[in-house]
């Protein structure tokens, strides 16, 4: 009976131990297994079109806050560079791009990235022509293609609604005049902008003076006439009696007046604002100052 049990009992040692041993032979063989499968297994990413972008064409970079463009966003023409692209951010493998624009289909199929609705040769972007981007309703839609122009397999189509909107230009306008000391080239206190109506005394004012046309943006010129005498100046800040540069090449180092424009008696100054140098294109809304100077 003893012998029986002992015969048993050594059985069942024995499948206890081989039991473990043929699991570990089996996650042994298992194991290659498994690395061969996550060595030979790859992410494949579906080509699709991630955004959009707008690109400024002079200097082939975004615009700033137009990258990537919002959706429904608004395009003020009056505040972007002139020249414009558009630019298609792409992620997988992709072929081609087709951009459609308003109802056209095939506006432009481009088969080498960058893609850009209005061309590019190796990342130097082409200017859209004007009536692309004209102000108006645009929509854009853009879809990738497995293969080059618009062959094999389609992404799916993204489109992006734009509102192109061109503000008025500034009227070109002479807005206020300084008194400048040209000893600090800083407005002389309680001039900044001279008052309507404003007395000169001389005794109270620095000894060196200059006078500043504050204009709106867009003035490439001003013409100052005083008392019948002309200046002209053709770059910001515009001064009554010019101004030079400073030793950074910085303008409005203000040149001090001669001793008539400030002469004790009555004196009349105009200052005309011009869109363009040397007083050409359109003249804007001119200021005349009637000042009197006591000593």
């Amino acid at each position: 009976m003893s012998e029986v049990i002992f015969a048993r009992s050594s059985r069942l040692a024995r499948s206890r131990s081989v039991r473990p041993a043929l699991a570990l032979l089996t996650l042994g063989s298992l194991v290659p297994l498994a690395a061969a499968q996550v060595q030979t297994q790859s992410i494949v990413v579906n080509p699709t079109v991630l955004s959009l972008t707008l690109i400024d064409a002079d200097t082939n970079r975004p615009v700033p806050g137009y990258d990537p463009i919002a959706p429904n966003a608004t395009l003020d023409l009056s505040k972007l560079p002139p020249r414009l692209n558009v630019r298609a951010n792409t992620a997988g493998k992709v072929g081609s791009v087709r951009f459609g624009l308003d109802g056209q289909g095939n506006f432009r199929t481009e088969s080498t990235g960058p893609y850009a609705l209005c061309g590019n040769s190796g990342g130097d972007f082409s200017a859209c022509a004007p009536n692309v981007l004209a102000p108006g309703n645009r929509q854009l839609s853009v879809t990738t293609y497995a293969s080059g122009n618009g062959n094999g397999a389609a992404g799916p189509t993204v489109r992006v609604n734009l509102t192109v909107v061109k503000a008025a230009a500034p009227a070109l306008a002479v807005t206020s005049l300084t008194l400048i000391n040209a000893d600090t080239d800083r407005p002389v206190p309680g001039y900044d902008p001279i008052p309507a109506g404003a007395r000169l005394k001389l005794s109270a004012l620095p000894r060196n003076l200059n006078v500043r046309a504050n204009v709106s943006a867009g003035v490439g010129s001003v013409r100052f006439v005083r008392d019948g005498k002309t200046v002209l100046e053709n770059e910001a800040p515009f001064a009554l009696c010019v101004d030079g540069r400073d030793s950074s090449g910085k303008k409005g180092n203000y040149y001090a007046c001669g001793g008539t424009v400030f002469a004790p008696g009555d004196h009349r100054l105009t200052a005309t604002p011009f869109s363009k140098l040397f007083a050409g294109g359109t003249a804007g809304t001119a200021l005349t100052w009637n000042y009197s100077v006591d000593k």
